[in-house]
């Protein structure tokens, strides 16, 4: 299938990121997740908040499932919709480098990471450097 035709209607398909394509994919993506229901708040979850609520760099609270409160059980359903439109974006051997990450906000960081530090994430930026000329 052509490359083209996976763009077109982006907010009907979830965009798949070839390696070259990361900082095209990042914006595709997003908007694809505007589209959706309880979209800002998956950008959120993916930008800003990891376990329930908390920021990726504090210790989530421990704290039994069943008492969670009713915002916490919806950040967490969000959290995990978002991880699974973002897994089903990306090829299984990306995905295989980084698939221990259990949040959102992980795997989007660890993505990012990745691509931004590859081979790969170098020819994006050769390319979007070229393009500026």
């Amino acid at each position: 299938m052509s490359r083209d035709v996976l763009t077109v209607g982006s907010t009907m398909r979830i965009p798949l990121l070839y390696r070259s394509e990361y900082s095209q994919w990042i914006e595709r993506f997003v908007n694809y997740l505007e589209e959706q229901t309880d979209g800002e708040a998956m950008i959120n979850s993916i930008k800003n908040v990891s376990i329930a609520g908390t920021t990726s760099t504090e210790q989530p609270p421990l704290k039994d499932k069943s008492m969670w409160s009713d915002q916490e059980k919806r950040i967490q359903k969000i959290d995990r919709l978002a991880r699974s439109l973002l897994i089903q974006g990306l090829s299984n051997d990306i995905y295989s480098i980084i698939d221990s990450n259990k949040t959102a906000k992980d795997l989007w960081d660890a993505l990012a990471r990745h691509m931004l530090g590859s081979e790969y994430g170098e020819q994006d930026r050769k390319a979007r450097n070229m393009m500026r000329f």
